[in-house]
């Protein structure tokens, strides 16, 4: 079957679909003038989605809404996983779906450093001793003491949008940073090394599995 026409921008109604995210208020910071509305529960969706022309969504989304949908033209995914989404089913009712692939890459990747930089400085440690009211006092032995990133080697299983977003990360921290790529051909950066002095080898997999 072949797309559906999404309405004009008159006639278009968006729906923001999500239990928690206030996708529609953001939304109307925009003074788009385009008719939307926000629904937080899977009940809330089966109820309008009759009239819904285009449907941001994650995680209230059932394959079984689509005959209750004759409206729908395009669907929104916020995340970058789509498996909910039955291709062949929406494709049959002429409803395209589009992931937001990348969308959590920064997210992703300075949430890894924060981790990193957790353990590398003892942070956890060091908000234990403060809620105890205890004095950790000077320590001798350099292998209990907090370290730098500075010099290490990071190894990235991985160089899609996050692992390359790390690695640019990892290298102001002035990291050797060592990674794999299954197929050297694609991904962000270039086969061999990046701007940000990555190193990407396929013979390192021997080392991940060692560790």
């Amino acid at each position: 079957m072949s797309a559906r026409v999404i309405p004009s921008q008159d006639q278009l109604t968006i729906c923001f679909a999500h239990v928690a995210y206030r996708m529609g208020e953001r939304f109307a910071l925009r003074n788009a003038g385009i008719d939307w509305f926000e629904v937080r529960s899977l009940d809330d969706l089966k109820a309008r989605i009759s009239k819904v022309d285009v449907l941001l969504c994650s995680g209230l989304w059932w394959n079984e809404l689509i005959p209750a949908a004759p409206r729908l033209a395009f669907i929104q995914s916020i995340s970058a996983g789509t498996d909910q989404y039955s291709r062949d089913a929406l494709g049959a009712a002429g409803i395209r779906v589009a992931s937001a692939q990348g969308v959590n890459e920064r997210a992703v990747a300075e949430h890894a450093i924060a981790l990193i930089l957790a353990m590398t400085r003892q942070i956890p440690e060091a908000r234990d001793n403060q809620t105890a009211k205890k004095w950790r006092g000077m320590i001798g032995d350099i292998s209990k003491r907090e370290d730098e990133l500075g010099g290490k080697t990071l190894v990235i299983a991985g160089m899609g949008r996050i692992g390359s977003r790390l690695a640019t990360l990892a290298k102001a921290f002035d990291m050797r940073v060592i990674a794999t790529r299954r197929d050297p051909s694609k991904g962000a950066g270039r086969p061999t090394r990046s701007s940000a002095g990555m190193a990407c080898s396929t013979c390192c997999r021997k080392l991940i599995s060692s560790c």
